[in-house]
């Protein structure tokens, strides 16, 4: 999971750059480990800036009026153990930039190199490279790439991360999300195996494969996209009030007014707040944020520890001797819940329930998600009641595989032991 976003400017206009920056810090929960901007000046080559962290006041300044600017968030994927300088992104030669958002099997180092190489190396024509790739690698990519005057938009032909485009002010603005493209007329959700380009007389397609699929990730409906996003006309936040629909059908106890609900924060607020509501259970914001950082992505436990310490806050007058009911969108490794329930143990919780709007995770993701054992789920070859003993906690519930139906779209989900088609894994360049 990244967020890359870019910006056409038909119209030449002065503050480009800031705009482009505005899309990134609504798409900042995509990626907050680096962030990098490459620009097409209108006289010169590409500009590029990168640096680790989050977006938030850049140095980088619009001295000349820009044609195009491209960024970049990353998350780390299960191919990068750690961010290092040479991998923040875009990506550039200073004649061609590339931003990615997605993981290729299979490919040893990174692999958003890797792609770039193949571009930057091909034997033929520029647009034929970008083929090739739609061609030879099955997935998972959304591409923003820059050369000269031309921007080209593209994504595998599974369609497993999002990538939208739509129109301001007779400019082109792209993002992973729509929450990104606030303002703008026409939006489009780039298909599965098409590449689309840009350039000085406007937006046309090049390229679309023959044989598609649209497999978008569950999580992002679950956990990834902002739910204010949309997909495909479908608001986000719907899809999740629908998921703990589902979740209510399978309750096992009566929760009585002595019950409160709580959404751990930011993602786990709606699902809370929706699971309170259908039950006429109340609803307290027991668990406050500090930090905006998103604690499952790292596998380190120590670094975990130390994020979770000063990322919550809780309100001890309120929970103590109290009967609580903890609602979040997924468990991974296990380790952020844990300590929430420790933390709500020493505040004096008399019960704790934990209820999970998506099904178990119990398998490794190949496309994104940065799992690299089975044995760092907390759920894999285990029990609910297994991991109620884990936590120390008197119920749990999940969702099953089979109510992810409930959204109304194909969907990749081999974490939730989906399975996934061997083609999707079968380029084996290493």
């Amino acid at each position: 999971m990244c967020g890359i976003a870019c910006i056409y400017n038909f119209d030449k206009n002065e503050g480009i750059l800031n705009e482009l920056l505005k899309i990134m810090n609504k798409l900042q929960h995509r990626g907050k480990d680096s962030y990098g901007i490459c620009l097409k000046e209108l006289k010169g080559g590409i500009k590029s800036f990168r640096e680790s962290g989050m977006v938030g006041d850049t140095h980088f300044k619009e001295n000349n009026i820009i044609i195009s600017c491209v960024g970049h968030l990353k998350y780390r994927t299960s191919n990068m153990s750690q961010t290092r300088e040479q991998d923040i992104q875009p990506i550039t030669n200073d004649i061609i930039s590339l931003s990615h958002n997605g993981n290729i099997p299979n490919v040893t180092g990174f692999d958003t190199q890797h792609i770039f190489d193949l571009i930057s190396n091909y034997n033929g024509t520029f647009k034929n490279s970008l083929i090739n790739i739609i061609k030879t690698i099955p997935a998972a990519y959304s591409l923003i790439v820059q050369k000269g005057d031309s921007i080209y938009i593209m994504k595998d032909r599974y369609g497993i991360r999002p990538l939208s485009y739509g129109f301001k002010k007779n400019n082109i603005y792209i993002s992973s999300e729509t929450i990104g493209l606030e303002g703008c007329n026409n939006i489009e959700e780039v298909h599965s195996g098409q590449i689309i380009e840009i350039d000085k007389k406007g937006l046309r397609e090049i390229y679309r494969h023959q044989t598609t699929y649209d497999n978008i990730c569950a999580f992002e409906f679950i956990y990834f996209m902002n739910p204010y996003s949309f997909y495909k006309n479908i608001l986000i936040k719907s899809i999740r009030e629908q998921l703990v629909t589902k979740l209510v059908e399978k309750e096992i106890l009566f929760f009585s007014k002595e019950h409160i609900v709580v959404g751990v924060p930011n993602s786990g607020i709606i699902y809370g707040e929706e699971y309170a509501k259908l039950l006429s259970l109340k609803y307290e914001q027991l668990i406050v944020k500090n930090t905006d950082e998103r604690t499952f992505i790292s596998s380190n436990l120590e670094e975990i520890q130390k994020t979770c310490h000063k990322k919550f806050k809780y309100d001890e007058t309120k929970i103590r001797g109290k009967k609580i009911i903890v609602i979040d969108d997924t468990i991974v490794r296990g380790n952020v819940m844990n300590y929430i329930c420790k933390s709500l143990k020493e505040c004096g919780a008399k019960e704790i329930h934990i209820r999970i709007p998506s099904p178990p995770v119990i398998d490794i993701c190949q496309l994104g998600i940065s799992i690299n054992t089975h044995d760092e789920l907390i759920m894999f070859n285990k029990t609910e009641a297994d991991v109620c003993s884990i936590l120390g906690i008197d119920s749990l519930v999940f969702l099953e595989k089979s109510d992810l139906d409930i959204i109304p779209f194909n969907t990749y989900h081999e974490c939730f032991g989906g399975g996934i088609k061997e083609e999707i894994t079968s380029y084996n360049k290493c």
